[in-house]
């Protein structure tokens, strides 16, 4: 399959992420099948769609002819994966971040799908080799991973599984470039793929600052807010959902490193059901629109703003000496996907044994060794490889 041949594509999900993958290709200029499990789900999501579209042409940034032949063709609503699958050359599986969920859903795709059809899942941390077996096709499957809100945000990455084949590959890049959007491109599949991956062992830290040393969630928020960050740690948790945080922390645990897991504190908020932002309750008491209140007397000056950096250079140098990627595109993954400053770049400035001796510190301080440093952090060979 070649990205000149793709004429339409079906997108199995219209919640949050799926709506905004349609949109995007919509917007690409591609004929989409929007398929949920209820009609009232379909119907919702194809109205934020033209919601977004309607938003978008006020602005000058769609044409009104664009909007126009999106919302007299272009878009069709299915709630059976059969029939919207029937005809299409391009699959986009964007259901629950739940195994359980997404392989019978990748069963049904395979089974409705064209022959020369490729699927992408957009999951966030789970391996794409084993979603791969649920189908017949594996060399035709591939992680495409989005950001949220899909069409704001420019990150996209693209997973390759252990039996995707090269042309399924080239044309999940090609895709990607055509949408105009930023691509990171993870060679080999690994849990988190490239920037949930960096970000997972400073969800880990911050919970241990909760836990052990006692830190107020608005103090670490603060802290990292007046070095630039436009949201804390702690609102994105809520922001993101606790509950899918948690799940994502079990995978990393079951599939990566047993010290993985979530925090005493985490754990109260989901024995309470505070998911965050969709509960109206998490680290924060959140309005029915807009950011919640984050209380700036908490700040104690006490949270090493470096330290998260560190963390995570740490665990972009694992995926580059692994043959993930490179640490460039682990910089542009942060960059994009978080909007952090990118952590290779952030240390370049520090003395590699100072990078060093603070990650040993607290591995040893807490007894985790996913935060000691790597080879690379140690002997400072990060400062001559970041484009390589």
């Amino acid at each position: 399959m070649k990205l000149e041949e793709l004429k339409k594509m079906a997108v199995i999900g219209a919640g949050d992420m799926g709506h905004g993958i349609a949109q995007v290709a919509l917007m690409a200029g591609y004929d989409v099948n929007l398929c949920d499990i209820k009609q009232e789900f379909v119907e919702r999501g194809i109205s934020r769609i033209y919601a977004s579209l309607d938003k978008l042409q006020e602005k000058g940034k769609v044409s009104a002819e664009q909007v126009s032949a999106i919302k007299n063709g272009m878009l069709n609503g299915y709630t059976s994966i059969a029939e919207a699958c029937a005809d299409v050359d391009f699959i986009m599986e964007v259901v629950p971040e739940r195994m359980d969920i997404k392989l019978p859903t990748l069963a049904a795709i395979d089974a409705a799908a064209p022959a020369h059809a490729v699927i992408g899942s957009n999951t966030s941390t789970m391996s794409i080799t084993k979603l791969a077996t649920a189908t017949k096709r594996p060399d035709k499957v591939f992680g495409m991973h989005y950001f949220n809100p899909v069409v704001l945000m420019r990150l996209v990455e693209v997973i390759r599984g252990d039996k995707t084949s090269d042309e399924s590959i080239q044309f999940a890049l090609d895709y990607v470039k055509k949408l105009g959007k930023t691509l990171v491109y993870a060679k080999k599949d690994t849990p988190g793929f490239i920037a949930n991956r960096i970000a997972a062992p400073v969800i880990v830290y911050n919970g241990l600052m909760l836990d052990v040393e006692g830190f107020d969630p608005a103090d670490i928020d603060t802290s990292m807010m007046k070095i630039g960050q436009k949201m804390g740690p702690m609102e994105l948790a809520d922001y993101s959902g606790v509950d899918v945080m948690a799940a994502c922390l079990d995978y990393y645990h079951e599939h990566l490193d047993p010290e993985y897991g979530a925090s005493k504190a985490m754990k109260h908020l989901l024995e309470n059901k505070h998911f965050g932002r969709k509960s109206g309750q998490g680290y924060y008491t959140w309005p029915v629109k807009g950011r919640p209140l984050i209380d700036e007397s908490k700040y104690t000056g006490k949270y090493d703003t470096d330290i998260p950096f560190f963390i995570q250079a740490n665990e972009a140098t694992k995926l580059y000496e692994a043959g993930v990627c490179s640490l460039e595109e682990c910089d542009i993954a942060m960059e994009y996907g978080y909007n952090t400053a990118g952590p290779i770049g952030y240390i370049q400035n520090f003395d590699p044994a100072c990078v060093a001796g603070k990650l040993q510190e607290i591995s040893e301080k807490f007894g985790y060794k996913i935060f000691a440093p790597t080879e690379t952090i140690r002997t400072g060979a990060y400062k001559e490889r970041r484009g390589m």
